[in-house]
């Protein structure tokens, strides 16, 4: 019998809690790790929307990235998303296990999962974050310019849409940040990067890195992290493959362009 406990071990294993940064939830969230499990559901996030997906294809386990529980939480009830989340999630014995920062450091995890989904070669450590671990830095198959190459990250992460800056050289040497990353420039500078990827960017990150001659993409959160719902799945399918387990098939980017 594989219980929650089993898969909480593996994970922590692959992704271990000791990388996760200090502000950071990571690890079991909610649920009971002796329960049996024999079939789990990978997303992103852990939404109203998954946990009813995985109801109804009888998973009692979730393994996702974000985590269901990021803030102090006072109350359980229905008035809010977390409360409903959690609540739909106890009443079908539903455990939530979420890999956050720690996936993101973690060799094979998001970052790995990004440079590979981008088909970069000669990864290595990009040497961002409070670990020295966040961030991967590699070569492209081949030489781009930096149009072509915003136009090539949108369809490697089959991105809704993608915004970026010019940094006014060819691309060659990439860094990729998973998420929220863009304060991390210098870092990819210092490997360097002549462009760097990532998600959630603000109007004065992309004008820093202009001027510093650094294209930065912003493809976006869920493109740019939602790879790693693979690499869960199939790593514990491969662990436990007695264990039926599969990506959401209803978890999709909130984010919409026109």
């Amino acid at each position: 019998m594989t219980t929650v406990q089993d898969i909480l071990t593996f994970l922590e294993g692959f992704t271990p809690p000791a990388l996760a940064e200090s502000w950071d939830n990571v690890g079991l969230l909610c649920g009971d790790r002796t329960q049996a499990v024999t079939n789990v559901l990978c997303a992103l996030d852990v939404t109203e929307a998954v946990v009813a997906e995985a109801a109804e294809k009888g998973a009692q386990l979730i393994v996702a990235h974000h985590p269901a529980i990021f803030t102090s939480v006072s109350r359980v009830t229905a008035d809010d998303a977390t409360g409903r989340i959690l609540r739909l999630a106890i009443k079908h014995d539903i455990a939530l296990i979420c890999m956050h920062t720690n996936a993101d450091c973690a060799e094979g995890g998001v970052n790995d999962a990004l440079a590979s989904a981008l088909f970069l070669t000669e990864i290595e450590n990009m040497e961002a974050g409070e670990n020295g671990m966040l961030g991967r830095v590699g070569d492209l198959p081949r030489e781009m310019q930096p149009r072509e190459f915003a136009l090539y990250v949108k369809e490697c992460l089959r991105a809704g849409g993608v915004r970026f800056c010019d940094g006014g050289k060819p691309i060659r040497r990439v860094a990729v940040g998973g998420g929220a990353c863009g304060k991390l420039m210098d870092y990819a500078i210092a490997k360097g990067a002549d462009a760097f990827v990532i998600g959630d960017c603000s109007y004065d990150l992309m004008q820093r890195a202009q001027s510093l001659g650094l294209t930065l993409v912003d493809a976006g959160h869920f493109p740019t992290e939602n790879p790693v719902a693979a690499v869960f799945a199939d790593r514990i399918s491969a662990a436990f493959p007695q264990v039926e387990t599969e990506v959401s098939e209803r978890h999709a980017d909130c984010i919409q362009f026109v």
